[in-house]
């Protein structure tokens, strides 16, 4: 089964490599063949990266499109497979990897990286690898991409030997065809073809374009990357089911919640008719979202939310303003601690609240480039309310590459939102238009 598209955009490029296509001539590992770069097409000079290109959902859609932030300059194949799982958030498995290549605009004679996108690598028929061949170029023609870098995991494949082609070599390379076929006619090149058993410390990688091409991958945990992602808090988890495990519901503290929820929507009808009654409906959005902020403030502090509180929370952002206004907090000093109460809500709820929690979950990883992140949380928004439009809109603007900046406006709404009812939440205009 395949999972929606998860970009982890950013407009700053990451990975380096030479401008020239990556040829692997050498037993030992790659060297850089002289052989140019397809220039850009109708001279149109390519843009930064977008964030990530991504697709709709289907049996042949990518998965997991990322942009990273750190730059790494990558030497071999080796080194490229050691960067991926920290450019997903995870270890993929079974997996088809596509890395698209931008010109680097201060760098002629580099090449960066923009979108990385991931597709389940079990699926039935040349068809379906025409259709995710097909999205893949839509990808590529969005973000201006010159070269693609291909890496497939797969634990059931085997390495070439004299004579022997190795296990599964076959589908992979008809797989890698098709890609090529499609990418080629387009004007992009497939700069290399990389397939790996699993991403591991010296395991062994091998290219499916030129036969005596093989060699050792580097540390994965080493890599630039993912160092930067451990000290930006970041991990990189073993799978993609660890990844959903975050926002996995929990039955037991979901029935403790559920427990209170009676009161707390009895408490908030008596504040909103009370409201009401003084001819200020607003006031009683205004005090909900007052409410929020200090919930927050006090798991962002060291508190732990009692179920009653998760409850309370839970009710307030049945207010459509309310929600509204809490975008802001995603561009916000208290971001962390947003995402934080936002996780830990959406786990504990279910239906419609779970969709809200989920849907503000989503938006705050999306709009800090967590990608994988952000695509599991509003695929779990959307199982909880299929009807949930701004979770849709979300999710089509992730799997379709569209840069953080470009969502940043619901922020900014929100806090106009928020100023609407009599609430300050004093962010920094300049952080909507980073």
């Amino acid at each position: 089964m395949t999972t929606p598209a998860e970009p982890r955009p950013n407009d700053n490029s990451s990975i380096e490599l030479p401008r020239h296509a990556p040829i692997c001539r050498s037993p030992k590992g790659m060297t850089w063949d002289q052989r140019p770069v397809p220039p850009p097409r109708d001279g149109v000079p390519p843009s930064p990266p977008a964030a990530s290109g991504g697709v709709a959902d289907g049996p042949a859609d990518p998965d997991e499109p990322v942009c990273p932030n750190p730059e790494l300059r990558v030497a071999d194949p080796g080194e490229f497979v050691a960067a991926v799982p920290a450019l997903l958030g995870f270890f993929p498995r079974r997996s088809l990897v596509a890395c698209l290549l931008h010109e680097a605009p201060d760098r002629p004679d580099s090449l960066r990286l923009g979108s990385v996108a991931r597709h389940d690598l079990d699926v039935p028929g040349r068809a379906a690898w025409a259709r995710l061949a097909g999205q893949l170029t839509v990808i590529c023609a969005q973000e201006q991409a010159l070269a693609v870098l291909i890496l497939i995991v797969d634990d059931r494949a085997g390495a070439p030997r004299a004579g022997d082609p190795g296990a599964r070599s076959a589908r992979h390379r008809e797989l890698v065809g098709v890609l090529r076929g499609a990418l080629e006619a387009e004007g992009v090149e497939v700069a290399e073809a990389v397939v790996v058993r699993e991403i591991t410390d010296e395991g062994l990688w091998w290219s499916l374009l030129h036969f005596d091409c093989l060699g050792l991958q580097s540390d994965p945990m080493a890599s630039p990357i993912a160092l930067a992602h451990v000290l930006d808090g970041r991990p990189i988890r073993a799978s993609r089911a660890e990844l959903e495990a975050v926002v996995a519901p929990d039955p037991h503290a979901t029935a403790e919640v559920a427990a209170q929820l009676d009161a707390a929507v009895e408490e908030a009808r008596r504040r909103y008719e009370r409201a009401v009654r003084h001819c200020e409906p607003g006031h009683y959005s205004r005090d909900a979202l007052e409410l929020v902020l200090w919930l927050i403030a006090t798991a962002d502090s060291g508190g732990s939310l009692e179920p009653r509180e998760l409850a309370d929370l839970a009710v307030a952002l049945r207010d459509s303003t309310v929600r509204d206004a809490l975008f802001a907090l995603a561009a916000s000093d208290h971001a962390n601690a947003a995402e934080a109460v936002w996780t830990r809500l959406c786990r504990c709820v279910d239906g419609d609240d779970r969709a809200e929690a989920a849907t503000l979950l989503g938006y705050s990883a999306y709009l800090r480039g967590d990608g994988p992140l952000a695509g599991v949380a509003l695929a779990a928004a959307l199982a909880a309310d299929p009807g949930h439009r701004i979770a849709a809109l979300l999710d089509t603007a992730l799997r379709t590459g569209l840069p953080p900046h470009e969502v940043r406006k619901l922020a900014r709404s929100g806090q106009d939102r928020a100023a609407s009812v009599g609430v300050e939440l004093g962010i920094d205009p300049d952080r909507f238009d980073r």
